[in-house]
């Protein structure tokens, strides 16, 4: 076609910076064409004076559908590729800044290094590439962690002048994605809930605490850590403390990923190759899933239970993970209770006085409810991991003020002891 020319027939490693601007419709709901064009020309008029406060090379920004912009990073003579990505950092900090300051509106930001190509369509430039479908997961992921910006591993690696301040956040596969990102950011003093006078040493114990359970929770090859969620629960709790400690909120991206072990205590070969899969939601509830799991809860269950165990779940709260290794003693018989026992993941085998094989009870069951109902107030078997096993347990003095679950594990108990099975 004699109106196309390709004005390089080669592809370039570029970075691409690409920002959407959070709740635009509801913004401009209400505005007439007159007013959303003038706060568009404004919105856009800002993000490239933005963008440009720094030294150096001056950086277009080009409008992208309305309140969408993108600005791609190329490298200028004597740049390195670590220079590239240090202006792409720079200016997504000034714009996250900006944020802070009420200067533009919220704005999510996706850094991605990549390849792209070039060409000319009726006098106009045109790009291609895949890249720019990954800079746009990250701009939509920042949402899903409460992020300003996130960046690729990639860019994260080459740039220099953030890097004690580069936060890893996690692997995940985005929606309609069939490989992982490595995702980072950058937390520094005035963005991401940070103070702007925090105290340097806290947020530089905080960075290294939070890579430290990133990497516990994601694994890393290369420094020959593997993936475990009970270690990488415990470091995010801790980092979780220190983030509350020094802005007084919690850390959002790292609620994400306790609220994946939450969800998922049991990371399979598929997490392995993927990492988090971010969809429409992050998994079922505990409450939903007792409901789906667990026969004798279904057995035990009626309509009046249906608001608490689905609706409101706050409960779920109470019962707190627990790993258990295969020959793991979980309770002892005779021994007082300390707890009810649902089962996530794995098998364990229920144990008489004599050590006589009771039952084994699998994923989707309970046990420890019994001695909550029993005169003696005793364990009437030993509980033992038959294999690997992820429980969730529920204090005795959580389970007690919960009336109506209370109810429902009476239940399961008279069913057990109507077929003369014991715990």
């Amino acid at each position: 076609m004699k109106d196309i020319l390709h004005v390089d027939g080669s592809e370039k490693k570029v970075v691409i910076l690409l920002c959407d601007m959070v709740r635009y419709s509801q913004k401009t709901a209400e505005m007439r064409p007159v007013e959303i064009r003038d706060f568009i020309v404004e919105y856009h008029r800002n993000l490239q004076q933005i963008i440009n406060d720094q030294a150096g090379v001056h950086q277009e920004i080009e409008p992208s559908a309305g309140d969408g912009a993108i600005a791609i990073f190329n490298n200028t003579e004597g740049e390195s590729r670590g220079d590239v990505c240090d202006r792409a950092i720079q200016a997504a900090l000034n714009m996250a800044v900006a944020m802070e300051r009420g200067v533009i509106p919220q704005t999510r930001i996706g850094i991605f290094a990549g390849d792209i190509i070039e060409a000319t369509i009726g006098g106009k430039t045109m790009r291609f590439g895949a890249s720019f479908s990954v800079a746009s997961r990250l701009e939509e992921l920042c949402g899903y962690f409460g992020t300003s910006f996130l960046m690729d591993r990639e860019v994260a690696f080459w740039q220099s002048r953030h890097k004690k301040n580069t936060v890893s956040i996690g692997k995940v596969t985005p929606k309609n994605f069939h490989h992982p990102i490595h995702v980072y950011t950058v937390y520094t003093p005035g963005i991401h809930n940070v103070p702007t006078e925090v105290d340097a040493s806290d947020l530089a114990r905080f960075i290294d605490t939070k890579n430290e359970a990133v990497a516990l929770f994601c694994g890393n090859q290369l420094q020959g850590i593997r993936a475990d969620f009970p270690l990488a629960k415990d470091k995010l709790n801790e980092v979780q403390e220190l983030f509350v400690e020094m802005t007084g909120k919690k850390d959002v991206p790292s609620e994400r990923l306790l609220e994946y072990i939450r969800n998922t205590p049991f990371p399979g070969d598929e997490f392995k190759k993927v990492g988090m899969l971010i969809r429409e939601a992050t998994g079922d509830s505990m409450g939903i899933r007792l409901l789906h799991l667990s026969n004798e809860l279904l057995r035990a269950m009626d309509v009046d239970f249906y608001h608490t165990l689905v609706v409101d779940t706050e409960w779920e709260r109470l019962f707190k993970l627990i790993w258990k290794k295969k020959g793991d003693v979980i309770v002892r018989v005779n021994d007082p209770p300390n707890g009810v026992y649902y089962i996530d993941n794995g098998s364990v085998n229920a144990l008489d006085e004599n050590g006589e094989l009771i039952t084994t009870l699998t994923a989707g069951n309970v046990f420890g409810e019994m001695a909550y109902f029993s005169s003696s107030r005793t364990r009437n078997a030993t509980v033992i991991a038959n294999t690997d096993a992820v429980l969730r347990r529920i204090s005795g003095e959580d389970f007690e003020k919960l009336p109506v679950i209370m109810k429902i594990f009476e239940r399961i108990a008279k069913n057990r002891r109507g077929g003369q099975r014991t715990r």
